[in-house]
């Protein structure tokens, strides 16, 4: 099988961090450089997953440690939000130049101290910003879409509803037009309503447990794959999951490429064609799953695909409404 996010030449990557998906199928990633051989860190494959390219001049966007990446598509023109564990905050074209970039916490204010931002959630109405301080203070921030603080903090630490522990990632849900928060250690999804017009509403709603993952680092949903998400975790395993959260089929991604240093899922994606991208964690790795659809797992029959020693090789999910299997093998 030919290679598939394959990094390009020059590339150092420490950690593999967010992932994203513009409208003609090209794969973006952010990672964490070595700092010393790479000073970049943003990525862009073909929608077949080759000819990776390195964007952007590197530097002043790639200082720190950069972590969440986000989309947006703003008028005629498509964006990407990166947070920066560093303090660091920059808005982006496609092409990686910076449009913005704000250092330190909200308002420079000691008070939002520690301050180690981790993702962007991007609504597609409205003039605001949603930004999760995950490995800082468990606070829920909100900018505008030109950076500038809005004077509204949600969240803090803790277990309640509307509290957190790590809450890694904040991601606009468009099956239920809600942001979500990955409240990581907490092993939960928290769901909230807001005010686009605003940005001053960040009400709780519900929360969900997925089925088969503990440590979620993010979620992403599609619905225009009939509501379909699909969830990276820390310890292993990406699940894709139904429009209401259950669990449909588990990735096995530590399990079947731990070997060679794919062992902490840290973002995924569903491709346009069904096929999944998976970026993990220390170190940074990147993997490229290809989905069969309708396939029997390895022509054994579809009882085989609830059975993991049947046919390790492939993650497979039968279909109780069609009686096949949708199965998704690695392809790098």
């Amino acid at each position: 099988m030919p290679l598939k996010l394959k990094m390009p030449e020059g590339t150092a990557a420490v950690n593999s961090h967010g992932l994203e998906v513009d409208a003609a199928g090209n794969i973006y990633l952010t990672y964490e450089p070595d700092h010393t051989n790479d000073t970049h860190c943003l990525v862009r494959w073909k929608p077949d997953g080759t000819g990776g390219e390195i964007l952007g001049a590197g530097g002043p966007l790639c200082v720190g440690t950069p972590h969440g990446l986000r989309l947006a598509v703003e008028g005629d023109e498509t964006f990407l939000y990166h947070a920066n564990n560093g303090e660091l905050l920059t808005k982006t074209t496609l092409e990686g130049d910076v449009v913005w970039q704000v250092r330190g916490p909200p308002n420079n204010d000691s008070k939002f101290e520690p301050y180690k931002p981790t993702w962007f959630a991007v609504p597609p109405e409205g003039d605001y910003v949603y930004l999760a301080d995950g490995y800082g203070s468990n606070l829920i921030h909100v900018f505008t879409r030109d950076g500038a603080y809005a004077n509204h903090t949600f969240g803090g630490g803790g277990s309640g509803d509307g509290q957190f522990a790590t809450c890694h990632s904040i991601t606009y849900d468009a099956r239920r037009g809600q942001l979500v928060v990955s409240d990581r250690e907490n092993h939960r999804l928290q769901r909230f309503s807001y005010d686009a017009k605003t940005g001053g509403v960040f009400d709780f709603e519900d929360l969900a447990r997925v089925e088969g993952i503990d440590r979620i680092c993010n979620i992403r949903s599609y619905p225009a794959l009939g509501g379909l998400a699909i969830l990276p975790a820390l310890e292993g395993p990406v699940a894709i999951v139904d429009a209401e959260d259950e669990t449909l089929a588990i990735l096995n991604v530590s399990g079947l490429l731990g070997a060679e240093g794919h062992l902490h899922p840290h973002d995924a994606q569903i491709l346009p064609n069904g096929d999944v991208v998976v970026a993990t964690w220390a170190p940074g790795r990147v993997s490229y799953w290809k989905k069969l659809a309708g396939a029997s797992c390895a022509a054994k029959g579809d009882e085989c695909a609830q059975s993991a020693d049947c046919c390790p090789e492939l993650t497979c999910q039968p279909d109780s409404a069609t009686g096949k299997s949708e199965c998704w093998r690695n392809h790098e």
